[in-house]
């Protein structure tokens, strides 16, 4: 996949209030979502409690790529 080759979209989503269940369904969801739409997309998921990740996380993440 060669840089420029048009793949320069990024989706950042957060999802709180779920139960632990609830996060693996959803987390599972997306992963198959991933691999039916975007095979060759990168695909990056951070999850703990809703106090373990402030908003802080997705600059940490977003900065990695820099």
């Amino acid at each position: 996949m060669a840089k420029n080759d048009g793949r320069n979209r990024a989706t950042n989503v957060r999802i709180d209030g779920m139960t632990p269940e609830q996060q693996k369904q959803m987390t599972d969801h997306i992963m198959d979502g991933k691999r039916k739409i975007a095979p060759d997309a990168r695909l990056t998921i951070v999850e703990g409690s809703q106090h373990q990740l402030s908003s802080g996380h997705v600059k940490q993440l977003d900065s990695a790529d820099e």
